[in-house]
């Protein structure tokens, strides 16, 4: 840690880096056994030669070790149902604990639940590291996977399914430390919420236990909003005054009374770290803390002197080491480069100088991070942060500890000064948060925000300052006016069937710019927040020109509501039949709600029979059109069937059709389409052999949730499609698939990859390319 410092900080870096790229890119099982055995090696003939270039062999070797530990991304689902599991308590939170489970039988469905997925079941209470045994429900968790140009921060889910017990859960084994933590973390919990309102109770929570879900959603929101967050989670500077405290006090215990007060108080103050850590549920930024604390402690103790950097990058490299999954959490690069950038500012100077330099490159280091994972940057938050740190490093902390002490001791006198720190805390954050939500950035943006970022902390004059933000504002811009070409096309059609879980979505970018949306999905989570309007959002797309509801189904229509209150929808198409039969009902709510926005709404029979132009694109209602909807059929067979033709290519979109409709829509020579969305998401009652005759599709799509209930799409219909030698593309096996034509040429991409040729169906038609993204 002192001679070898240098070193240290190239290893850390050069793990990290490993794992960050082996996550999208995983390197083989033998990467790692092969850079442990490379590392000893050269570290052997490096140290007998002397030679200080052996650190580039080593992080080479590093880099490599990262990459085969990187973990590897998932989408599994768990199965939906009542299960009797076997797991091991990993972390508990406020709301319940993170379990991986060991074995698992599920008692009402035949499917089996991995043996290593993690599950959160909500208020399960039990120590971390403890077996349990429980009946418990399952629900699995939707990820939704789409082609962006903003992709997730990590390609895969970190929990698989969410439960609820069925009785109560039998811890079968756990250590009694860990029995003591908990109790002690539930002691404290108890004295909070007893001695504090609600608003102090969740910031004590926050600041002492790390459950940030504890704080009232308003003042998280005001926190947020002021680039503040930061403040809410246990992080160093909180294990640093904890530690500065406790090497306070030890000190003046044993000065007179042990012969070196200096080295007790560091030993004493290294189970003081590790302690609160543990205490503060294990949050990565509290254990990078608390092993530097730790690691410079047992230098001082040894009468060696620490170097900082040293010191900073073995708790991230063992850290990264014991469990290489922390490195992926936006929570432990965040405290990384944020202690990055304060190890390498100049600490000297007057305290105001100091805190402001270290806050303006603590937001700077962060900067791409926080812009990537939660989109978006307070425009005020180097000032809030200049303001706020010294106020809740001076009061609100220290406050927050001493009530955690005196309350212990039967005393509530510090209750009503933490109070109004709070109170004054989150007025200051209402105050600075101000300013425009950022749209997500892309890859390349992504790129250009970090190199932003190193060379503004990297300059040492002004000038050099002022020429990195000149030239990185107009880099930035450069990439926004590409991003918004690329992503807005015109002169062609664009169809992007959204991956939306079990429902229907797509998005059509039309030849003149305008954009056409096709159903958008429903149920929980909502699509329309959390798979579409992210997919608007990275698209730079603010407005709909119009929508179509095919039937009054949740599963097409839910998504729909969140959608218009962030973007303008100027029209809307629906089948009729459901504001006919159900003028109260939600499908009626949200038309009325969209009037309300300014869009104008027409049913089936409105729009049966004519042709909407979209510069050269046509959008052609084919179904229901008696005019309007068959008050004989259900609304599946009064789904709205829609045509969109381009030069020589044809899309169709049948909503959730099944055989009435089919039988009347195959003797319609229109039908015949090139790209075909899968009725009824592949259910039996759809698709049709004579169907499927008269479509002749080249290409066909199922949009279909992964493990959902209903089974879509069922096998006779994928046998089906795959006796007519049709290639089909399912939304649940592959997330989001785009089709492109310029009118001649039909160019596919699947999110999950998938490439082959597809040849087109009907003469004089060229090749059909398919490829990954």
């Amino acid at each position: 840690l002192a001679k070898e410092a240098p070193v240290l900080p190239a290893l850390a870096i050069a793990f990290v880096l490993g794992v960050l790229l082996g996550v999208s890119n995983p390197a083989p099982p033998w990467a790692l056994a092969a850079s442990a055995a490379v590392a000893v090696l050269v570290a052997y003939a490096g140290r007998r030669a002397r030679a200080r270039s052996w650190v580039v062999p080593l992080a080479i070797a590093a880099f490599l070790g990262g990459a085969g530990a990187a973990p590897h991304p998932t989408y599994d689902v768990a199965p939906r149902g009542l299960a009797r599991v076997d797991a091991r308590v990993e972390r508990t939170t406020a709301d319940g604990a993170f379990v991986r489970v060991e074995s698992a039988e599920l008692l009402d469905a035949p499917e089996r639940l991995r043996g290593d997925a993690r599950i959160f079941v909500r208020e399960l209470d039990a120590p971390d590291g403890a077996r349990i045994r429980a009946l418990m429900n399952l629900q699995p968790v939707t990820a939704f996977r789409n082609p962006s140009p903003h992709p997730d921060w990590m390609r895969g889910q970190s929990v698989q399914a969410t439960a609820r017990l069925r009785g109560d859960a039998r811890v079968v084994s756990s250590g009694w430390l860990s029995e003591a933590l908990h109790d002690a973390r539930t002691d404290l919990r108890r004295r909070l919420d007893a001695t504090l309102s609600p608003r102090g109770a969740g910031m004590a929570r926050a600041l002492l236990l790390g459950e940030g879900g504890a704080v009232p959603d308003d003042d998280a929101e005001a926190f947020r909003g002021a680039g503040l967050a930061h403040l809410l989670a246990v992080s160093g500077l909180h294990v640093g005054l904890v530690v500065a405290m406790a090497l306070l006090f030890i000190r003046r215990v044993c000065r007179g009374r042990v012969r070196d007060a200096e080295r007790a108080a560091a030993l004493g103050a290294i189970p003081i770290a590790i302690g609160f850590a543990a205490m503060a549920g294990g949050a990565p930024s509290a254990w990078r803390a608390a092993l530097t604390a730790a690691l410079a402690l047992g230098c001082r103790a040894l009468r060696r002197r620490p170097r900082a950097t040293g010191v900073a990058a073995a708790a991230i490299g063992m850290l990264a080491l014991t469990d290489p999954t922390q490195v992926v959490r936006p929570a432990f690069l965040l405290s990384v480069a944020a202690t990055a950038s304060i190890l390498t500012a100049d600490l000297a100077g007057d305290p105001l100088r100091v805190a402001a330099r270290v806050s303006w490159r603590t937001t700077v280091a962060t900067a791409p991070l926080v812009i990537w994972c939660f989109g978006s940057l307070p425009p005020l938050s180097v000032l809030a942060n200049v303001v706020v740190v010294p106020i809740a490093v001076l009061a609100l902390v220290p406050l927050a500890f001493l009530h955690a002490l005196m309350s212990g001791l039967g005393f509530g006198a510090v209750a009503l000064p933490f109070e109004l720190t709070c109170d004054g805390l989150v007025g200051l954050g209402e105050v600075f948060a101000v300013g425009p939500p950022l749209p997500p950035p892309s890859l390349a943006q992504g790129w250009v925000l970090c190199a932003f970022a190193l060379s503004l902390l990297a300059a040492r004059r002004k000038r050099w300052r002022l020429l990195a933000v000149a030239v990185g504002i107009a880099a930035l811009g450069a990439c926004e006016l590409h991003l918004r070409w690329t992503e807005q096309p015109t002169g062609l059609v664009r169809a992007t069937y959204v991956d939306v879980g079990q429902g229907d979505a797509a998005l059509l970018d039309m030849p003149d710019g305008r954009l056409v949306l096709i159903d958008a999905g429903g149920g929980r989570p909502d699509p329309g927040a959390r798979s579409l309007l992210p997919l608007l959002r990275a698209r730079r797309r603010s407005v709909i020109d119009l929508a179509i509801i095919t039937h009054p189904h949740p599963d097409h229509y839910g998504g729909l509501l969140a959608v218009s209150e962030s973007v303008t929808v100027r029209e809307v198409w629906h089948s009729g039949q459901g504001t006919a039969e159900s003028p109260h009902g939600q499908e009626a709510a949200l038309l009325r709600s969209l009037r309300r926005r300014g869009a104008r709404v027409r049913s089936a029979e409105e729009v049966c029979g004519r042709v909407r132009r979209f510069g050269e694109a046509e959008v052609e209602v084919m179904w229901p059109c008696r005019p309007g909807f068959d008050a004989g059929f259900d609304p599946n067979d009064n789904s709205i069937v829609a045509r969109i033709t381009f030069g020589a290519r044809r899309f169709l979109f049948t909503g959730d059709v099944e055989a009435l409709a089919e039988a009347e829509l195959s003797h319609e020579p229109r039908v015949r389409a090139d790209v075909l969305k899968v009725p009824h998401h592949g259910s039996r009652t759809s698709s049709s052999e004579g169907f499927l005759a008269a479509v002749r599709p080249a290409i066909a799509v199922a949009s279909c949730g992964r493990r959902n209930s209903f089974g879509h799409p069922h096998p006779e219909v994928v046998a089906r499609y795959d006796a007519a030698q049709v290639p089909l593309l399912r939304t649940d096996r592959e997330g989001g698939v785009v089709v492109t034509t310029d009118g001649v040429l039909l160019h596919a991409e699947t999110f999950g990859g998938r490439a082959l040729q597809i040849r087109a169906r009907i003469a004089k038609a060229p090749a059909i390319s398919q490829s990954s993204p």
